[in-house]
C-alpha cells in the first residue's frame, strides 16, 4: 500500500473534521542561527495542514542572535508562533522539552532552524501516524540535501529503497515507478531507520517518557536522542518520499557539504559520534519514568550494537551475491534471480 492521504484515513473511519484534523505543535530550538529562521517559519506558515502551533526555544544565544529572533517572530505577527528565551545553554534535547512543556499538541514535530518544510510536509507525516494498519510513536520522511548552489539530490535513505529495486547480475535497476512507500520496522528491530531532526513527527504521549532528569554530555543530537527512544517504546514508521529540505552548509553540526554519493559516510571527519552515549542517556531517561514495568524490563535488556539494523544486513546480503557471482560453484543458497528481493527487517505498509 502506498502512503495513506487524510482523505482515506475519513473514509475509512467514522470521524468527523475536528479529528481528522488534529492540533501539531512544532519546536524549533534555536542557537545563534537567526539568519535562517524566518525560512523555516515561513515553510511552517505555508502548510496545508493549518492546524498547528510554533515555539521558537532560543537556548541562550549571542545577543544580536537572541535579539534577531525575538524580531523574527514579532514582525511574522502570527499568534501561533511564540518564542521562549533560556536563561542558560543545554543543548537541543532539554531545550527541546522546554518548547514541548508550552505546546499541547497530540503530534509534535522538532523543526532544525536552517532546514524547511515541503507545503504537505505536516499533512502526509500525519496522514501515515493515522494507516489504518498500525500505531507507531514517530514517523520519519525522507529529504532532499539542499546546498548554497541548489538541490543535489535526495534518497538519503538508500537502504529502504533497497528491496523495490531488481537484481541485475552485480546491478541493481531503479523502477520506473517509483512510488512512495510506508515501512514499518518493529522496536525489536536495531539501526537507524530516520534521516534528520526535521523529517520526524512523534506522539506526545511516547515523547512525554523520555526527558532527561541530568545535564548531557553533547549539545546537539536531537534526532538521535529522540528516535531511538521513540523506536524502543513501539517501532518506526518510514515515509519513503521527501518532504524537507535539509541545507547543507559549512555551519552544519554534524553532516558535510559536500555529499557525492548515498553510500558515503555523510558526517563532517570532525564531527563527534555519541550514538553508544545517547543509547544509554534515553534509556536512562525511559527507566526512570512512569513507564509500565514490563515495558522498562523490555527496554533496559536492550543492548547498544552499533554493527545491526537494516543498513548492516543489506550490505551482508549484497556481499553475499557477489560471492556468488565469482564462485557458482557454492552449496548455499542459490543466487538471487532478477527481481528477487533481500530479506529486510521492515514490513511495507
Amino acid at each position: 500500500m502506498s502512503v495513506v492521504d487524510l482523505s482515506l484515513v475519513e473514509k475509512s473511519r467514522p470521524v468527523d473534521k475536528l479529528f481528522a484534523s488534529p492540533l501539531i505543535s512544532i519546536v524549533i530550538t534555536h542557537y545563534n542561527y537567526s539568519k535562517h529562521l524566518k525560512g523555516a517559519i515561513q515553510s511552517i506558515l505555508s502548510q496545508t495542514h493549518t492546524n498547528w502551533e510554533c515555539v521558537v526555544v532560543d537556548d541562550f544565544s549571542d545577543p544580536d542572535h537572541r535579539q534577531e529572533a525575538v524580531k523574527i517572530v514579532d514582525e511574522i505577527n502570527d499568534k501561533r508562533v511564540t518564542i521562549l528565551l533560556s536563561e542558560s545553554n543545554e543543548g537541543s534535547v532539554r531545550t527541546f522539552f522546554k518548547g514541548l512543556a508550552r505546546t499541547s499538541g497530540e503530534f509534535v514535530c522538532p523543526l532544525d532552524p536552517d532546514d524547511r518544510y515541503m507545503p504537505t510536509f505536516l499533512e502526509e507525516s500525519l496522514a501515515a501516524h493515522l494507516n489504518l494498519y498500525v500505531m507507531t510513536p514517530i514517523v520519519c520522511s525522507d529529504q532532499v540535501f539542499v546546498t548554497k548552489r541548489g538541490p543535489i539530490g535526495s534518497g538519503q535513505q538508500f537502504s529502504m529503497y533497497r528491496p523495490a529495486m531488481s537484481t541485475r547480475g552485480v546491478a541493481l535497476e531503479i523502477p520506473e515507478d517509483q512510488k512512495p512507500c510506508l515501512l514499518f520496522f518493529d522496536a525489536s528491530v536495531p539501526g537507524w531507520h530516520y534521516t534528520s531532526t526535521s523529517s520526524l513527527m512523534f506522539r506526545r504521549t511516547a515523547i512525554n517518557y523520555m526527558e532527561p532528569r541530568k545535564t548531557l554530555l553533547y549539545k546537539g543530537c536531537l534526532d538521535s536522542y529522540l528516535a531511538r527512544g521513540c523506536h524502543l517504546l513501539g517501532g518506526t514508521l518510514f515515509l519513503g518520499k521527501a518532504l524537507v529540505y535539509r541545507m547543507l552548509h559549512e555551519n552544519n553540526r554534524w553532516i558535510s557539504e559536500n555529499i557525492y554519493a548515498s553510500s558515503q559516510d555523510k558526517g563532517r571527519p570532525d564531527s563527534m559520534r555519541w550514538a553508544k552515549e545517547i543509547h544509554h542517556d534515553v534509556i536512562e531517561a525511559l527507566l526512570a519514568s512512569e513507564l509500565p514495568e514490563e515495558v522498562k524490563d523490555r527496554i533496559g535488556k536492550v543492548k547498544y550494537d552499533p554493527k545491526r539494523g537494516p543498513f548492516h544486513q543489506v550490505k551482508r546480503w549484497g556481499r553475499s551475491i557477489k560471492k556468488r557471482l565469482l564462485w557458482p560453484g557454492t552449496k548455499k543458497r542459490p543466487l538471487a534471480t532478477a527481481g528477487a528481493k533481500p530479506a529486510v527487517a521492515a514490513r511495507q505498509i
